[in-house]
């Protein structure tokens, strides 16, 4: 546990000297003076749709660019070489930049929603997406060593977990998004901000520790393979 808190206190302080914080703190005010300007009766869509965006880009793309810079500055080799285990190592990202995502939705949700929210359900809702989406980009990322070949990879998982948005905004309605994590995430967090049925707040956060449970295994060993063994990626 003390080697767990001591790497998330690291982290927290890299993402402050990366900038990581500077920038969402931007991005967030970005958001809040955008959402001003929207009429009233559209923010039931659009707070929870922005707020779904932060844990999810924010966790996939950030764990992405904090993977590569240690990549470049071999700390990871150095993190390999010390009693740190690779599972701490993936839940000290998690809870870091999560940390982060929490700040920014909170903000977005506190100076622009006027009505109540389910704040425990919002809470919940943030972090499990963020843990999913964290993990998934680091999979994506942890066989890469440039910006470009991630870029390149992030284009197909992004595409395909975000298939969800099509039913969100009405454009395909189909029972089959419910199998995605994405659909998860957008109902437990669209949910915290209208009265929600049991069903699908179970289905919400069940559905994302299942899919948390089948992803962190999967970055575990892809951190074994890549950075520990540093196997080289097979180009088909």
């Amino acid at each position: 546990m003390r080697r767990l808190l001591a790497c998330i206190k690291a982290d927290v302080y890299l993402q402050i000297k990366y900038g990581f914080y500077a920038v969402y703190g931007i991005v967030t005010i970005v958001y809040i003076l955008l959402l001003k300007q929207a009429p009233i009766a559209s923010l039931k869509t659009l707070v929870p749709m922005i707020v779904f965006s932060d844990p999810s880009m924010l966790g996939f793309f950030f764990i992405g660019g904090l993977i590569l810079l240690e990549k470049g500055e071999n700390t990871l080799e150095y993190i390999a070489a010390t009693p740190l285990r690779i599972s701490e190592y993936l839940i000290s990202k998690m809870i870091s930049l999560s940390l982060l995502a929490l700040l920014a939705s909170f903000a977005v949700t506190l100076f622009s929603y006027p009505d109540d929210i389910h704040l425990g359900q919002l809470t919940i809702g943030i972090v499990l997406t963020s843990f999913f989406f964290i993990l998934v980009g680091f999979i994506a990322v942890a066989r890469f060593n440039t910006v470009n070949e991630y870029m390149l990879s992030s284009i197909v998982y992004i595409t395909f977990l975000f298939l969800p948005l099509l039913d969100y905004f009405g454009l395909w309605r189909s029972w089959i998004f419910y199998f995605f994590p994405t659909q998860a995430a957008l109902v437990l967090i669209g949910g915290a901000f209208q009265t929600l049925a049991s069903w699908k707040v179970a289905y919400g956060i069940g559905s994302l520790l299942l899919w948390i449970g089948a992803a962190f295994p999967v970055a575990r060993r892809g951190f074994y393979r890549f950075i520990v063994l540093k196997e080289e990626r097979r180009i088909s």
